[in-house]
């Protein structure tokens, strides 16, 4: 895929900034337990990667629910990797970076995200960049201030990029702009390189997970239909995870009426796996952790 022309960016950018708000209200919607056994996921298949990765390397501190990387860089640490934090100072400015170690001073940067309490700067060679949203051309969907593709458009030597975020979020497209730069590889609690293509790509790898009644992949009206008596089975704090799924459907919450399953855990174990788009598929595994004990 290539980035569509700079004359698209006034229809691209307010569905972009829905999209961030979809995402964003899901993700802190995921209960704590939840999000850090997708995190511990991630970081299993991320380890192995960054012990070959060429330093020093860039993490974040995590923010709005972000995987939370702070054991894995304490653990890289302790092997001996040089580690850095970005520091923003300005909205449209590319990023700097500062060395960290455990247990050395932090200050307060912009939107009070922690940063080292030092003047040093470093260059890092491989950059973990968080993402709000992906898709399989390894475009990343971020904040919206434009930090982490000023950054790597100002380096005279390119360095390894390595997007983190929960499989769940994988959009169709993030509907990529001319300013917009690919991550050079995407990492998820469900997979250390991203997937070739979304919808309909994973049939083969969801077929263990499918009901001995399996009638084929759900349309997305079907689909619809069939999430309508999950509204009154789902608590208020985690309406924000169906929302989201409604969203990615084109379709409303507020749509949805009927009983609840009376077996939700059966409910929801034969429509999964009949849900071939991958990052629909992750979000509807994540609400059926939240919903069933």
């Amino acid at each position: 895929m290539t980035a569509t022309s700079a004359s698209s960016w006034d229809a691209v950018k307010p569905w972009r900034k829905e999209a961030r708000g979809k995402i964003l209200a899901a993700r802190t919607a995921l209960p704590p337990t939840l999000r850090q056994g997708m995190t511990a996921a991630l970081m299993e298949r991320l380890h192995p990667l960054l012990q070959e990765a060429e330093g020093p390397i860039s993490f974040y501190w995590p923010f709005r629910g972000e995987p939370d990387l702070r054991p894995l860089m304490r653990a890289l640490a302790a092997e001996g990797v040089e580690i850095a934090l970005p520091v923003g100072t300005k909205i449209g400015e590319p990023l700097t970076f500062r060395p960290w170690e455990p247990g050395c001073a932090m200050a307060r940067g912009i939107w009070d995200i922690p940063i080292p309490a030092t003047d040093i700067e470093i260059l890092p060679q491989t950059i973990i960049a968080p993402l709000v949203g992906f898709d399989a051309a390894l475009y990343r969907l971020g904040y919206g201030g434009g930090f982490f593709d000023r950054t790597l458009a100002a380096r005279k030597k390119p360095a390894e990029v390595i997007g983190i975020g929960f499989a769940m979020f994988q959009l169709p497209s993030i509907k990529p702009q001319a300013h917009d730069i690919p991550m050079g590889r995407i990492v998820t609690d469900r997979s250390a390189s991203l997937a070739v293509a979304t919808r309909g790509a994973s049939a083969v790898c969801y077929a263990e997970e499918a009901d001995p009644r399996y009638a084929g992949e759900l349309d997305d009206q079907e689909l619809i239909t069939a999430l309508q008596p999950l509204l009154s089975a789902v608590p208020s704090e985690r309406l924000p995870l169906l929302d989201f799924i409604h969203w990615r459907l084109g379709s409303k919450t507020e749509d949805g009426h009927g009983s609840a399953p009376g077996d939700l855990d059966a409910y929801l174990g034969k429509l999964i796996p009949r849900v071939q788009d991958d990052g629909i598929h992750a979000a509807l595994k994540a609400l059926r952790a939240t919903l069933v004990p």
